[in-house]
């Protein structure tokens, strides 16, 4: 019997013959991102320093809303980036997904009023990117994983694993990973290895960045690295349940 693999819109989950799959991203949860603690607290001083007024003029109850407030504001800034995120890769998914339907060039003609999403159509256009597929669902029977890659596409005459990021903190090295576990997905899948892995960064502010990596091998030890660690964690808290 052919395996049977279905994504789920609503839960964002992979399964693989009725049972869940486990995330590309969410192996990667493993690695350690510091930069998000000081964010978070600039957050909740930012949403106080706005309320000085406000403070002067409150008895407990108020302070203790307001407090609970300040505890979510990074929360709510999250959200909002989120927001922008899913938006900016859907325009970029229907966009790439087009121009594949007809010869998988972006035109020098095409424009957007959104400065992200211009980046991109210009960085597309100067480097005479060929896009060979938007948001693939790959899976993986071997590693038992899932996900779904944003691009894959020709670039300089090599093969190119890319994601987008629309994160204001950049590029890290472990979005390359991340490009690796899909270069594993896409392989079992039958594709041919990619020569290299591509980040491109649209920030919200119109910021645009762009970092390659050719280290296949190695972004692919430290992807099968990551997994390790996530199974013998899930392994350890299930023997401690």
């Amino acid at each position: 019997m052919s395996d049977i693999y279905k994504f789920s819109k609503e839960t964002h989950t992979h399964t693989l013959n009725g049972k869940n799959l486990t995330g590309c991203t969410t192996v990667l949860n493993v690695i350690a991102k510091p930069f998000l603690i000081p964010w978070a607290a600039n957050m909740t001083a930012g949403f106080l320093k706005g309320k000085l007024d406000d403070i002067k003029k409150l008895d407990q109850n108020g302070w203790e809303t307001l407090l609970d407030e300040a505890r979510k504001a990074h929360t709510k800034k999250k959200e909002k980036a989120g927001d922008y995120g899913t938006k900016t890769h859907k325009t970029i998914s229907e966009l790439v997904a087009s121009v594949i339907l007809v010869d998988g060039y972006i035109s020098k003609e095409t424009t957007s009023e959104e400065k992200s999403i211009q980046n991109f159509i210009d960085w597309a256009v100067k480097n005479k990117v060929k896009f060979l597929a938007s948001e693939i669902n790959v899976w993986s029977k071997k590693y038992f994983l899932g996900g779904i890659c944003d691009i894959v596409c020709e670039l300089g005459g090599k093969r190119w694993v890319a994601d987008i990021k629309t994160s204001k903190s950049g590029i890290y090295p472990e979005n390359f990973w991340q490009c690796a576990g899909y270069d594993l997905m896409l392989q079992e899948q039958g594709d041919p290895p990619a020569d290299g892995y591509l980040i491109l960064n649209l920030k919200e502010n119109g910021e645009f960045g762009e970092e390659r990596s050719v280290s296949n091998s190695d972004n692919i030890k430290a992807f099968k690295a990551c997994l390790d660690i996530y199974r013998l964690k899930a392994k350890i808290n299930n023997k401690l349940k």
